[in-house]
C-alpha cells in the first residue's frame, strides 16, 4: 500500500466515482489510476467500490472504512510536510480563516495586509 494509492482512492471518492475526473485531478492517466486501485484492492483482499459494468457505482462498506483512514493518513502527511517546511523556515503556504462578516470587513483587512507584507508567499 502506498500513499499514491491512498491519494488515488480519495480522489476517486471526491470525484463522484468518476475515474477519468479523478485521474485529471491527481495528474495521472485513467489506466494508471485504475491499475493502482486494482493493486490496492488485491492487496487488501476486498473491493473498495461496487462496480456496475466498467463504472464504479458506490463505495463498499469496507471501502468506507478504508477511505476514512486514508483521509486521515493523507492529512497527517500534509501535516508532516508543513512541519518540515516550518523547520526549514519556509514562509509560504495557505492560511484559511473562518470569521464573521463583521470581523472580515473591519478587523481582518489590516491584519491580513500586514501578514501579506511580511509573508508574501502565504495565500489567504
Amino acid at each position: 500500500m502506498t500513499l499514491t494509492q491512498l491519494r488515488y482512492l480519495v480522489a476517486i471518492a471526491d470525484s463522484g466515482l468518476n475515474i477519468t475526473l479523478a485521474a485529471a485531478r491527481v495528474h495521472a492517466t485513467q489506466p494508471g489510476l485504475s491499475k493502482r486501485l486494482k493493486q490496492l484492492e488485491d492487496e487488501l483482499g476486498f473491493q473498495l467500490f461496487v462496480r456496475k459494468g466498467k463504472s464504479l457505482d458506490a463505495v463498499t462498506h469496507a471501502g468506507q472504512h478504508v477511505l476514512e483512514r486514508a483521509r486521515i493518513i493523507l492529512a497527517e502527511t500534509a501535516n508532516i510536510r508543513a512541519i518540515a517546511a516550518n523547520l526549514r523556515n519556509e514562509a509560504r503556504g495557505e492560511l484559511r480563516i473562518a470569521t464573521t462578516h463583521t470581523q472580515a470587513r473591519f478587523a481582518l483587512p489590516a491584519a491580513i495586509g500586514a501578514l501579506s507584507r511580511s509573508y508574501p508567499q502565504v495565500s489567504v
